[in-house]
C-alpha cells in the first residue's frame, strides 16, 4: 500500500515532537540528591540557625521545657528542664548526632547512643517554627 506525502509529513512531525520531549526530559537526569545540594544546605542551615524550644504541662501538672540545638557538623544537644507540682526541679542535657533520614528533608534521626534513637518525622520548617512528630508525638518548636 502506497502512502501519501502528507502521511509521511505527519509521521515526521510526530517523531520530531517525540524527540523534543525526550531530549527535554534529559535535563532532569542530573538532579542532585544528598549532601552538597542546595536543598541540603538550605534545610541544614535553617535547622542549625537557632535553638528550637517547646514547653508543656503533662496530666500531673509537671512543667516541661525542651530545647534542641543542631550544629552543622551533625551533632546536637537536647536540653530538658522539668518541674513537678511540688517544686522538684530536674535538668538534663543529652548529646546526639543527627542526620536527615530521607531525601525530602522531612525526617531526622537523632542518635543518642548505640541503639538509642529518636525520630523527627513530618517536619515542616519556616516562619521561626519547626513542627514535627517527635517519636510519634506532635511537637511545635519555636526558634529562639
Amino acid at each position: 500500500m502506497k502512502r501519501g506525502k502528507s502521511y509521511r509529513m505527519i509521521c515526521g512531525m510526530l517523531m520530531l515532537i517525540t524527540f523534543a520531549f525526550a531530549f527535554q526530559a534529559c535535563d532532569y537526569v542530573g538532579v542532585e540528591i544528598g549532601v552538597g545540594t542546595d536543598a541540603y544546605r538550605e534545610n541544614t542551615d535553617y535547622l542549625c540557625s537557632r535553638p528550637w524550644s517547646d514547653e508543656w504541662y503533662d496530666d500531673y501538672g509537671t512543667y516541661y521545657y525542651q530545647e534542641l540545638r543542631f550544629y552543622g557538623n551533625n551533632t546536637g544537644e537536647d536540653y530538658l528542664y522539668t518541674q513537678d507540682r511540688h517544686g522538684y526541679i530536674q535538668e538534663s542535657v543529652y548529646n546526639f548526632t543527627w542526620d536527615w533520614f530521607n531525601s525530602m528533608y522531612t525526617s531526622i534521626r537523632l542518635t543518642y547512643g548505640p541503639g538509642d534513637y529518636s525520630y523527627m518525622d513530618n517536619i515542616s520548617m519556616g516562619g521561626n517554627r519547626l513542627n514535627c512528630l517527635l517519636d510519634g508525638q506532635p511537637v511545635y518548636f519555636i526558634g529562639k
